[in-house]
């Protein structure tokens, strides 16, 4: 089902844009990493709307673009300004997924649901995740939308995030490898095709729509009458989060997803090796 972007924020983007795509890798952690005492400079936490009042904005309207927008009486949009309205905004333009939002470290984890590598990328983050303190180090997800309905899923894990804390990875996993489940299942038929919506990506009739199937394996799960207004809720929200995805891809010098961001630095490769080395 699909929702309707908020008509504020709907400008913002109409405005500035949103675009970004690729491929990486993966690996193996050790059982530890030693923390520094704080996180290396280089923007680490310039995202960071629980620890930073106002955010890069690395679109910048053209000359023409900022007389048209004086002549309507609208000043440079911000996500801050745009998105504050919503009662989660620094959860949706800011999703920790683990760790406490202000420890000194951060990692940043940027998908693209449409990327088999993604799975991989995202696995090797989690095998990273256990040898890191909470205390010390956060990981904070954003989605990209080259197939759309990567957008709901990742609303979802946004939606998981603040309403069921402490579930967000494990939905992660179970979405991107569904996705890529039913891409070969698809495949495997003679018919696949572009996840537009929750029923692109089925493998068969009797499939629930990956995070549909998803809301009754939450603790609590969530009831059915209130299904409807999640299904909305994470399509606003994955179109806020695609709008940083955007906005980090830029600032961080990001070509190609997923990629994975270590206290402002992109991994060149990424592996749980590579991410606590990072850290060090």
């Amino acid at each position: 089902m699909r929702g309707r972007l908020v008509p504020a924020l709907m400008m913002t983007l109409l405005l500035l844009g949103c675009a970004a795509t690729g491929r990486e890798g993966t690996g193996s952690a050790p059982e530890q990493v030693a923390l520094s005492a704080a996180a290396p400079g280089g923007g680490a936490n310039a995202f960071n709307p629980y620890m930073q009042t106002k955010l890069p904005n690395t679109r910048e309207l053209t000359a023409e673009g900022q007389r048209m927008l004086g002549a309507m009486g609208g000043a440079m949009p911000t996500i801050e300004g745009e998105a504050a309205h919503r009662r989660n905004w620094r959860d949706e333009i800011y999703p920790v997924v683990f760790g406490e939002r202000t420890a000194p470290h951060e990692i940043l984890v940027l998908l693209d649901f449409s990327s088999p590598r993604s799975a991989e990328v995202w696995k090797a983050v989690v095998k990273a995740s256990r040898s890191l303190s909470p205390q010390q180090c956060k990981i904070a997800v954003f989605g990209n939308s080259t197939e759309n309905y990567g957008t709901d899923l990742l609303g979802l894990a946004i939606w998981i995030a603040h309403s069921r804390p402490g579930q967000a990875m494990p939905y992660l996993t179970y979405a991107l490898d569904r996705w890529n489940e039913v891409k070969a299942a698809q495949r495997r038929a003679g018919n696949v095709r572009t996840f537009k919506n929750e029923y692109d990506a089925t493998a068969s009739a009797t499939d629930y729509p990956i995070h549909y199937g998803y809301l009754s394996r939450l603790r609590p799960p969530v009831p059915a009458a209130d299904e409807l207004d999640v299904a909305r809720y994470c399509y606003d929200a994955g179109n806020v989060n695609m709008y940083q995805t955007t906005q980090l891809c830029r600032y961080y010098g990001v070509n190609e997803l997923p990629a994975v961001i270590v206290d402002g630095r992109p991994l060149g490769k990424v592996s749980a090796d590579a991410i606590l080395k990072a850290l060090r």
